[in-house]
Formats: C-alpha cells, structure tokens, sequence
C-alpha cells in the first residue's frame, strides 16, 4: 500500500510574542484527494499550507509528503521540494506583469534548463487546458481576474507537481468566476489525479472537494 500524499502529526507552530499558528495539527490526505481547509481568518490554514510547501518551518512536529519526511533545515532539499513536489495557488495571481500569459506559465521551467521548444509547447498545452488557448500571448493587464487565476494555476501544473495547494484562490473573485475556478481545479484533480489542498472561508465552494478539514485556533475540529 503506498503512502499518504500528505501526513503530519502534532504539528505545531510557534511566532515570536507566543503567537501559537498550529496547536498540535494531525491531518493525513491521500494521493489524488480534492481536500478543502475551512475556517477564520486566523485559524492557522495558511500557516499549515506555507509549511506543506516548505515555505515556513514548524517549531514541532513532523511533515511527510509521499512518505518521506521533510527535512526543514536542508535548503537544497526544500527548494527541490517546492520546484518538483508541490506547485502553488495563490490568491493574488502573483504573475509577472512584464510577461505573457505563456511565458508566465513557462517561467518555473527555467529553473529546470529545459528547452525553450519544449516549454513554450508545455505552456501552450496547460492553457488550453485551462481555457486560454487564445489568450497565450496577452499580459496579466489584459486579462480578467479569473482569467489570471486561471493562468496561475496552468503556472502551478507545468512542473508536473502531484501536489498543488491552494490558498484562497477565489478570494480576489466575484462569486460566478469562484465557482468557475473550484470546477476547473475538481476537473483538474480529476483529469490529472494531482492532489489538491484548497484553503478557503467559502464553505459552499468547499463542497467541490472530496472532503473538508475544519481549523480553529490552531486546531484540527472537523
């Protein structure tokens, strides 16, 4: 039986002036699950998905991705991790502005010295995926939110990760173009079989997903 996609256990994560993010957070997600992390702002579900991707580093604890322990005081091991393992969603597109929509989405490639043929190709693939393939040579200023959103995520998928997370992707988007990007991000999870981790306070768009985790305080609640 192979490994969860994703477990930790007694995850905890303490700031400076005793701000407590994680209290002792156990979660176990299994290859190709659509998981959606519910609740408040300030309930620790960005923190736990920073330290998923190797972003932030927990003060106690452990993270395995694919039953391997990840090693936080490695940087090599968490800059591979966080370029091959896991590709990132964010709620604020995070394009570069001086970059097509293509080129936005090859960009992680560089890192990988592959061919540009190769990329441009790739890049081409993932956005009429998405539902931009007439949208490739237009910049972020050209494109609506949700189209960005959806070249953020096409951006997400090029390195082949099997683990996207997802933090508050619709959060920038009126509630129609919402329910447009979680139905993308399902049929991707489908189509693909990437595990996804959506952190959202949206509870009717974390009806897409297979299941929701519940955060309170730092804690696992439901």
């Amino acid at each position: 039986m192979s490994p969860p996609m994703v477990e930790t256990r007694q995850l905890t994560r303490l700031y400076p002036g005793g701000v407590e993010a994680l209290r002792g957070v156990d979660i176990t997600i299994g290859t190709g699950e659509f998981v959606a992390i519910v609740g408040r702002s300030g309930s620790g579900k960005s923190t736990l998905l920073n330290i998923l991707g190797g972003i932030d580093a927990p003060t106690g604890g452990f993270v395995s991705i694919r039953g391997k322990m990840l090693d936080y005081t490695n940087r090599k091991a968490l800059i591979a991790h966080r370029r091959t393992t896991v590709g990132f969603v964010f709620q604020q597109f995070n394009l570069i502005p001086s970059l097509t929509a293509r080129e936005n989405v090859e960009y992680p490639l560089l890192f990988s010295y592959r061919p540009a043929s190769e990329r441009r190709k790739k890049a081409e693939v993932l956005l009429a995926t998405v539902g931009l393939a007439g949208r490739a040579s237009h910049y972020p200023g050209q494109l609506s939110g949700g189209e960005q959103q959806r070249v953020a995520i096409a951006r997400a998928l090029v390195s082949d990760a099997p683990l996207i997370l997802a933090d508050e992707p619709t959060g920038n988007l009126d509630s129609a173009t919402s329910g447009e990007i979680f139905s993308l991000l399902r049929s991707l999870n489908k189509e693909k079989g990437v595990t996804l981790i959506v952190v959202t306070h949206e509870r009717e768009l974390a009806d897409y997903a297979d299941r929701t985790i519940g955060m309170k305080d730092g804690r696992v609640v439901a």
